[in-house]
């Protein structure tokens, strides 16, 4: 799975690479006009990968240090949606989620048979501010900063091994956007982002496993996909 994902982030950032030169290249020559303008709602669905550092610490404990940290590569799937304040600024909201798979051992002081991975959840909702520093008739480049809310969860059963933990906190993300509409209303983007997010454990009888155990995540991820303009 992991030699897969590398793949694919190589891939989607080749890709990426190509269609800017793509856009770059048409805009020189593309009539002067506004692909985001007051108004509009856009509306953008991708996938793509992301890279963090990971790291637990135990709530008991009065330092704050980690007790294990690493980088670990994920898949991300999210959906945004954006509206038109002006031509050059936009509001909206996001939903993404994001997959991890970690050693319980090392994070979470649980272990499962045959020292197997737990595939970790994220989920994240966040008001976005988005400003489109360059716009044109076919390419609308914007950057963006994100806040909201984050949850954690993973859960399973393994032989006679049960477990539970779910986490919530807050979520901070900086980025930038490229979109390219080969048509009136339909495009394709890529996003390039950068993000921090924290979670604690909800205090309750559902988490059997990291009862007093916090959890940290600071990343950047890459994402591909179709975009449509509504309005």
């Amino acid at each position: 799975m992991l030699k897969y994902t590398l793949i694919m982030k190589n891939k989607f950032q080749l890709i990426f690479i190509f269609l800017v030169s793509v856009f770059c290249f048409f805009s020189v020559n593309s009539v002067m006009a506004q692909s985001f303008k007051k108004g509009n709602l856009l509306i953008s669905l991708s996938e793509g990968s992301t890279t963090a550092n990971y790291s637990t610490r135990d709530l008991n404990t009065s330092n704050n240090q980690a007790n294990y940290k690493s980088e670990v590569d994920g898949e991300r799937d999210p959906i945004c949606f954006e509206f038109g304040l002006t031509n050059k600024w936009g509001i909206g909201f996001s939903s993404g989620t994001d997959i991890f798979n970690v050693n319980p051992n090392r994070y979470y002081d649980f272990k499962l048979p045959n020292s197997a991975a737990v595939k970790v959840s994220t989920s994240e909702l966040t008001a976005d501010v988005n400003y489109h520093y360059f716009v044109n008739k076919k390419i609308d480049l914007s950057v963006y900063s994100s806040v909201g809310i984050f949850s954690l969860a993973f859960k399973g059963h393994v032989s006679d091994i049960s477990y539970n933990h779910q986490s919530n906190g807050a979520i901070i993300r900086v980025g930038t956007k490229a979109r390219y509409y080969f048509c009136k209303r339909i495009g394709v983007m890529g996003i390039l982002s950068a993000y921090s997010a924290s979670a604690s454990p909800k205090i309750n009888k559902e988490n059997t496993v990291g009862s007093n155990t916090a959890t940290a995540i600071t990343g950047r991820a890459f994402e591909f996909g179709l975009c449509f303009r509504l309005f």
